[in-house]
């Protein structure tokens, strides 16, 4: 192939890789009938360095309450491949795990047991805390159901396409497959974005968001539940 038609070729396939969920560039209209400019969504953080006395603070882990651990555990540890770093049933009723991604690399690029990892817990990133108390006569309610301060859980993979066809096969639902638009305003999407019906009516609002969802690459996102119902987000790493 000439470099004349391979260069064409090749700053297609950079611009796909440089879109989702990264910050823009402006775009300009140049027709000699219009001249609008598009402005870029994303501001880049200006912070200057953290106050000394936080020197070696790291976010270690996030906590869930679920109404069924084993189901979750499942879902995290057979299905989406974290490890347990380790259960404590501190009472018959009340049990508190730990589960992670090694730490070595990427997710089985450097195998850890669960003994290393407990070993090094606190120095770890991205840890999942899932909480049970099997008796409570309330049944947790996720943020697909009814919005709350919690959104989703964020994961980022190899190949989203991929990871979409294994987790169909795997009998996970999919709330939002890759290249699907958001186009409603009511249901576990919305809801747990915070623009779901219990955010009241605001068409013009909501109308503005889903045209703008293309500008950080809303649309190569994966969307899926776990069993109590919270959101998933699942993003392709390269992009």
């Amino acid at each position: 192939m000439h470099l004349q038609t391979l260069l064409p070729f090749l700053l297609s396939l950079l611009a796909i890789h440089t879109t989702a969920c990264n910050p823009t560039r402006r775009s300009t209209n140049t027709n000699t009938n219009t001249n609008t400019t598009t402005p870029n969504p994303f501001k880049i953080g200006t912070d200057g360095p953290a106050p000394p006395q936080t020197l070696g603070y790291a976010l270690n882990h996030m906590g869930l309450i679920t109404n069924n651990l084993t189901a979750m555990k499942t879902f995290y540890g057979s299905i989406l491949g974290m490890r347990t770093l380790f259960d404590v049933t501190l009472t018959p009723e009340y049990t508190v795990t730990y589960m992670g991604y090694a730490q070595g690399g990427r997710n089985g690029t450097g195998f850890q047991t669960g003994t290393e990892m407990t070993t090094s817990k606190n120095n770890m990133y991205g840890l999942l805390e899932i909480v049970e108390f099997s008796v409570s006569d309330d049944r947790v309610v996720a943020s697909t159901e009814r919005t709350n301060t919690f959104s989703h859980v964020g994961l980022v993979v190899p190949d989203v396409v991929e990871a979409q066809a294994y987790l169909e096969g795997a009998g996970v639902q999919i709330l939002k497959g890759v290249g699907v638009p958001i186009t409603e305003f009511e249901g576990a999407v919305p809801n747990a974005l915070g623009v779901g019906g219990f955010a009241g009516v605001h068409l013009e609002a909501k109308r503005r968001l889903v045209e703008a969802q293309g500008l950080i690459g809303w649309e190569n996102f994966l969307l899926v539940r776990d069993p109590d119902g919270n959101l998933v987000e699942i993003q392709q790493q390269d992009i």
